[in-house]
C-alpha cells in the first residue's frame, strides 16, 4: 500500500482482491458485497464523528462566549459540555 493512500487496511485488501480476482466471477461478487457493506458502515463512522465534531465545536464557542459569566460562578471542569478528542 502508498503511504500516500487514504484508504484503510480493508478498502485496501478489498480492492487488490477485486484487481486480482477478476476472472472469479463468484469472488468477485462476494468482495462487491463486502466492500459495498464496509463502505456503507465507514459512512455511517464518518457521518457519527463529524456531527460529534461539530456540536463539539459549537458547544465551545458557547463557553467561550460565555467564560467571564460563567468563570466567577463556576468550580474548574463543571461546565457541562461535549468534547470530542481524536486519535490518528
Amino acid at each position: 500500500m502508498s503511504p500516500r493512500t487514504d484508504l484503510c487496511d480493508t478498502c485496501q485488501h478489498f480492492q487488490n482482491g477485486l484487481h486480482y480476482n477478476t476472472h472469479k466471477e463468484e469472488e468477485v461478487k462476494d468482495l462487491l458485497k463486502k466492500y459495498k457493506d464496509h463502505l456503507t458502515k465507514a459512512r455511517l463512522e464518518r457521518n457519527y464523528y463529524n456531527k460529534n465534531t461539530k456540536l463539539a465545536i459549537e458547544q465551545r464557542k458557547l463557553i467561550n462566549q460565555n467564560y467571564l459569566l460563567i468563570k466567577s460562578n463556576t468550580k474548574y471542569c463543571s461546565i457541562n459540555a461535549i468534547a470530542h478528542y481524536s486519535y490518528d
